[in-house]
């Protein structure tokens, strides 16, 4: 599991970064909320398959999305944007917390039984 785990963080990853730099001719109108949800994706996906801390996760996940959109920012056919990336740092951001509530959770569980 963890092996498969780990794969389909990286899978998840890529397909990330394709669909940010594919061309488009029109963004939909819900496109916080695409960057919110991917990010926040990333960030349960990232804390899971690599068991990274809270403070990288937020980190790397972070820079990931800054990453991207600086990437558009110099690609003719697509448009890096701040709005974007504050986005993208919510996701995270609320992926790490529902992670850890998740956590949380489970583990007072557990210590009842």
């Amino acid at each position: 599991m963890d092996r498969i785990s780990k794969i389909l963080f990286y899978l998840y990853l890529l397909s990330i970064f394709l669909a940010s730099v594919y061309p488009v001719k029109e963004l939909p109108a819900d496109d916080k909320l695409t960057h919110f949800l991917a990010y926040f994706i990333l960030a349960v996906l990232m804390r899971f398959s690599l068991n990274t801390g809270y403070w990288s996760t937020f980190f790397y996940g972070s820079f990931y999305g800054f990453f991207i959109e600086t990437v558009q920012y110099f690609l003719p056919y697509r448009s890096g944007e701040y709005g974007d990336f504050v986005a993208d740092t919510f996701g995270v951001l609320c992926g790490l917390f529902s992670y850890f509530l998740f956590e949380f959770v489970y583990l007072e569980l557990k210590n009842k039984e």
